[in-house]
């Protein structure tokens, strides 16, 4: 599959098979992105979730940042469908981040991308809204599947940036660089400059999920609870915009551009000869959150 192949399939209508790769418990937007994609199974085939690691306020060691993010994907996903829950595997994934572009982390989930991807007939996608390192461990351990899966991720900052010091990119710069040299088939949602566009409100999600089931009260909690000064405030529900790419890709602009190299000290550097990507150039939120509440207000 080329980038070609790879854009024409994610906008085609049906189903995509997908692996979410996530830090579920880093902040808000992993549990709402997680729920979305449960709850959206006439665009969207979850196959299995990875549990990322993570390294901030909320927890002491990258491993921690994944253990507890393992825990809070049981939790968002008995919340959303508990006889689903059953059946989609969940995998503890790195410990740590990786040290060298050639050298991969081993886990489960860097294991599960592989077996899956190589054992499917159909093509299957990789949706990561974390630190990069399942995902590229699994390039860097197996790179025959460079050819036969294709990467959405959301990291990074937009390329006009004077930096690229974005949360889920600069925790494992060396992932980062296997991901954009590998050659594999990617689409990049920026933060800064373009998903930083995907705002919300507490007084919106309390308007229109308040009351409707225990997952949209949940949510309602942890983005309040999220700030400590909530007057005025509005929230990007970040990786929300990585589902959406599958189940509403009006909500998007893409251009296909030459990828970047990530350099050491977390910037972008650019050639014209690299292969190409797919980036996402502009997102329209209206349409996207449509779907989003009204998927997470109608669940039974």
């Amino acid at each position: 599959m080329n980038v070609y192949e790879f854009q024409k399939a994610l906008a085609a209508p049906g189903r995509k098979k997908i692996i979410l790769d996530t830090d579920t418990y880093n902040e808000v937007d992993d549990q709402f992105a997680l729920a979305y994609a449960m709850l959206s199974s006439d665009s969207v085939e979850l196959l299995s979730v990875n549990a990322a690691p993570f390294l901030n306020s909320r927890s002491t060691s990258a491993a921690d940042g994944m253990e507890k993010s393992y825990s809070e994907i049981f939790r968002i996903m008995n919340l959303t469908d508990p006889a689903a829950a059953k059946k989609i595997p969940v995998f503890r994934g790195s410990e740590r981040f990786m040290t060298k572009t050639d050298e991969y982390v081993q886990s489960d989930a860097c294991d599960n991308i592989i077996n899956t991807v190589m054992s499917s007939d159909e093509p299957v996608f990789i949706v990561a809204i974390g630190a990069i390192t399942n995902v590229a461990s699994a390039i860097v351990k197996c790179p025959d599947i460079v050819g036969k899966t294709g990467v959405v991720w959301l990291g990074g900052h937009a390329l006009e940036r004077p930096d690229t010091k974005e949360f889920n990119l600069k925790q494992d710069i060396p992932g980062a660089q296997a991901l954009f040299d590998s050659g594999i088939p990617l689409l990049q949602i920026p933060c800064d400059g373009v998903c930083s566009q995907f705002i919300t409100t507490v007084p919106e999600l309390e308007y229109y999920l308040r009351g409707r089931n225990a997952l949209c009260d949940y949510l309602c909690d942890i983005t309040a609870g999220y700030t400590k000064n909530p007057y005025g405030w509005s929230k990007v529900i970040w990786d929300v915009t990585a589902i959406g790419v599958a189940t509403v890709p009006k909500a998007f602009e893409f251009v296909t551009v030459p990828r970047p190299f990530v350099t050491s000290d977390c910037r972008w550097a650019f050639d014209a000869a690299r292969k190409p990507y797919v980036y996402v150039r502009k997102i329209r939120r209206d349409p996207l959150y449509a779907d989003l509440f009204r998927k997470l207000s109608e669940k039974q």
